[in-house]
């Protein structure tokens, strides 16, 4: 019974050992996300749209998307601060593999209707341009923090 609760600690002890001393291939830069294509949107009535969007999330860092609109093609491309898109983080999702998405944009806080991937919650306004971004977790070991870092921005799209 020493016997084993002995070898048990000294793998443990082994194991951290490396983890500690031994591990130095980690990288610092942040992995880089593909961005999303989107493909249509349709204009539901009632501020309600339907966005059909593909996309491939190759990490396990993945989170979801985040929308952004604007008056021109460059501003929902380019805004002026990333943070200020609508967003939907997807609980579950297929990795490494192409799958297209059928997000809901509303503002009324609705459940999500059948077939739809996620609901994002903000207003669009017919004419304007709108563009996605892949959302993925961001860990700092240093200081013990987590943000979302964004990918490139997608293609844009016209609101019908």
């Amino acid at each position: 019974m020493n016997r084993v609760l002995f070898l048990t600690r000294a793998f443990f002890l082994v194991f951290l050992g490396f983890l500690g001393f031994g591990c130095t291939n980690y990288s610092t830069t942040a992995a880089v996300q593909a961005p999303p294509t989107l493909i249509s949107i349709t204009n539901n009535g009632n501020s309600n749209f339907t966005i059909k969007v593909r996309a491939q999330n190759p990490e396990f860092i993945f989170q979801g998307y985040r929308l952004y609109s604007g008056a021109t093609e460059t501003l929902a491309q380019n805004p002026a601060d990333l943070n200020l898109g609508a967003q939907c983080v997807l609980a579950q999702a297929t990795f490494v593999q192409p799958i297209e998405y059928t997000f809901e944009i509303d503002p009324s806080t609705n459940p999500n209707t059948a077939g739809v991937s996620c609901r994002i919650f903000t207003t669009l306004t017919p004419g304007t341009y709108i563009a996605m971004r892949t959302l993925g977790l961001s860990v700092n070991l240093q200081n013990s923090t987590s943000s979302f870092k964004v990918s490139i921005s997608s293609n844009t799209l016209i609101v019908p």
